[in-house]
């Protein structure tokens, strides 16, 4: 037997530290108790029953929470993260009229803290729950020296969701004269965070420093968590006829709207029918250019839904009554030679 002494641990990696964080994640975890799920966590893995639909269709996404968990590491909060990395693959998913099923996450740190793992894993739970989806399983690796910084981690993760063929959503279903709803944002959610970080870097702005006007820390109100929409949109697709709908992350209006028109027809957003939120409007004062404002961030609509004209009573009624804030932000017009996303009013004044 060599006594070289080369050992994993010594390598970086270990092992036990890994064990007791799964130990851990056995107890928070909640979202893995459904009556589908025929395993719990700790598996190969996971095994879940179909919902019995006639003529299935499964829907998948996947998606980071992007350079935020920078913002994360540096404020030394780790419970919300694992919601943003949750909810950007289940609004990818439930914006094409599918209800998310299950998630797998996705966690590299270099190196492994029990603790600390499982209020991330926690946070992906949490955004399980508010997803009414489960977490499945998922897999958390130690990579000493893959990072630059012995603390640095990043997650990821992909949702899969289930739809009646039929019920699916997309531009073939949009027509002219359609009805673009907004739903609100709660912040920034889980995109643009280079250009955020780089603004922080250049104006020497302290994350712990009070945000004007409010109560919260700049860096409390950057690590507010992405809006989950998954119940809501099943809400709407069971009360009223949606056509296609927009998840509002990286590219902003221009490319996520621009995605769920068809060729022929473009959304004309009335930029007059929302105030800028306080986080916009402090990255704008701070020096962000207003074109990559629309460009980059959400400016506070988290998701849009297409729906024809005789539906925005209850489609508004549907938003409100599930606690979200929404409103009528444009229409389906004729393309001609123009853009697919074009705006009327000014969201700067």
């Amino acid at each position: 037997m060599s006594d070289g002494g080369f050992t994993y641990k010594n390598a970086g990696v270990d092992v036990h530290a890994g064990n007791e964080a799964v130990r851990l994640l056995r107890e928070r975890i909640k979202s893995a108790n459904h009556p589908l799920v025929l395993d719990g966590i700790g598996g190969f893995g996971g095994a879940m029953r179909m919902p019995p639909l006639k003529d299935a269709v499964l829907v998948a996404g996947t998606d980071g929470a992007g350079t935020k968990v920078m913002i994360a590491k540096a404020m030394g909060r780790f419970d919300t993260i694992g919601i943003d990395v949750v909810a950007m693959s289940v609004n990818d998913v439930s914006a094409c009229g599918a209800v998310p099923l299950f998630f797998l996450d996705y966690l590299v740190v270099g190196t492994l803290v029990p603790e600390q793992v499982a209020e991330l894993v926690a946070g992906v739970d949490e955004g399980c729950l508010r997803a009414k989806c489960v977490l499945l399983g998922g897999e958390t690796a130690e990579h000493p020296g893959h990072f630059a910084h012995d603390d640095d981690f990043d997650m990821g993760g992909f949702a899969v969701g289930i739809a009646e063929r039929g019920e699916l959503w997309g531009p073939a279903k949009v027509r002219e004269g359609d009805v673009a709803v907004a739903l609100a944002s709660s912040g920034v959610h889980a995109n643009g965070f280079s250009l955020v970080r780089r603004l922080l870097a250049e104006r020497a702005l302290d994350l712990r420093s009070p945000f004007p006007g409010g109560e919260q820390t700049l860096g409390e109100v950057l690590l507010t968590p992405t809006l989950i929409y998954s119940p809501v949109l099943h809400d709407l697709g069971h009360a009223c006829d949606v056509h296609a709908a927009a998840h509002v992350t990286g590219g902003g209006f221009p490319d996520n709207l621009g995605r769920a028109v068809p060729a022929g027809l473009a959304v004309e957003l009335d930029l007059d029918s929302w105030e800028l939120p306080a986080v916009f409007a402090w990255l704008r004062e701070a020096g962000v250019d207003d074109t990559d404002m629309l460009t980059t961030f959400n400016c506070g609509v988290g998701m849009v839904v297409i729906a024809s004209a005789d539906q925005v009573g209850k489609a508004l009624a549907t938003i409100e009554q599930a606690g979200h804030a929404g409103w009528v932000v444009g229409e389906i017009v004729a393309r001609g030679d123009g853009p697919a996303v074009r705006y009327t009013g000014a969201l700067w004044r």
